[in-house]
């Protein structure tokens, strides 16, 4: 498979070649990993990569990686469809230190468009907690749209593919 391409960035399909990387990032929230616990993080990966097919995603994750750095992993994004498979929901998962340099926004926009012209998805959610300001934004710059809220006040948004027309 070949790695997707933002603006300063690749979203890279890890291999085992990054177990490295994997084991000091993923997930960007927990503790490192084991070698044997990133292998089978790749290999989950890779079991979700073949079982995404046009119009369902399993779950979609890929490494965000800098063009200037691309052996680095600065972070998670992708499209978890375990609730709705034809809908699946939008993630940003940035480390601290590449947050708020539009490496998000990056991220959905490609994320998007993927979902669209490599998976004819008709749609894509996304949320984030209320007090996450900068996630809101993310979503929004990257063409997501707020459509409403959680009961907690956690905004939702939503990302309908356009009708292609013919002239």
């Amino acid at each position: 498979m070949l790695d997707y391409q933002a603006e300063n960035l690749i979203l890279h399909f890890v291999t085992m070649d990054d177990l490295t990387e994997v084991m000091r990032t993923w997930p960007s929230d927990h503790h490192p990993l084991s070698d044997a616990e990133a292998r089978e993080a790749v290999a989950s990966m890779w079991e979700n990569y073949e079982r995404n097919t046009k119009g369902h995603i399993r779950h979609f994750c890929l490494a965000v990686c800098g063009k200037e750095r691309p052996g680095t992993i600065m972070g998670w994004c992708g499209l978890d469809g375990s609730r709705n498979p034809a809908e699946p929901e939008i993630f940003v998962l940035l480390e601290e230190a590449y947050q708020n340099r539009g490496y998000g926004t990056q991220c959905v926009k490609e994320l998007l468009r993927v979902a669209v012209e490599d998976y004819a998805l008709s749609g894509v959610h996304g949320g984030c907690a209320k007090e996450n300001i900068a996630s809101a934004r993310v979503m929004e710059k990257g063409g997501m749209e707020r459509y409403g809220s959680e009961e907690n006040g956690d905004p939702l948004f939503r990302y309908t593919a356009k009708e292609k027309t013919g002239a």
